[in-house]
């Protein structure tokens, strides 16, 4: 398939936790419960994964009665490096039939290790899509860079 220029969203960001740890966020259902979500007002309940090569997901995110739900398959799984999947909302057009790459790449912040990360969503038809799609991509590598944040911070004393 012919990639049409603009139909992809690109982002980075910087984790600060060493990159098998964010691999692994992404494949342990209990750990992605913690962040998967677009907005601090949702949850996610439902975190079935099969993390293998060909091995499906379903993964959803709820918010006052209302659950959205995405499905998809793993295409390639490179620990600690890459995870390749495919991604359609269930019962949607919306985002349908489209390509979603993580890039992990280990680099350091104030001398202790970290992880770039960089996300590409491909196949994503419309403008509205797209703008919809960062904005919840942006949500979701928030909450997954503040839960490895608040991890690292030291416990308060009482």
């Amino acid at each position: 398939m012919t990639q049409h220029p603009g139909d992809y969203v690109r982002l980075t960001r910087l984790i600060k936790a060493p990159r098998q740890k964010v691999y692994d966020a992404w494949l342990d259902p209990d750990v992605r419960r913690q962040w998967w979500c677009a907005t601090d007002e949702m949850t996610c309940g439902v975190c079935d994964l099969d993390p293998t090569p060909g091995g499906d997901y379903r993964i959803n995110m709820c918010k006052d009665g209302k659950e959205w739900v995405t499905v998809g398959r793993f295409v390639e799984l490179d620990p600690p490096r890459k995870l390749v999947f495919t991604w359609s909302w269930e019962g949607m057009d919306f985002g349908k039939d489209s390509r979603v790459t993580v890039e992990l790449f280990e680099t350091d912040f104030d001398g202790r290790p970290a992880t770039e990360l960089v996300l590409m969503h491909e196949q994503l038809k419309t403008p509205h899509e797209r703008s919809e799609h960062t904005s919840g991509w942006l949500g979701c590598l928030k909450s997954l860079s503040k839960m490895f944040a608040d991890a690292a911070e030291p416990a308060a004393k009482g």
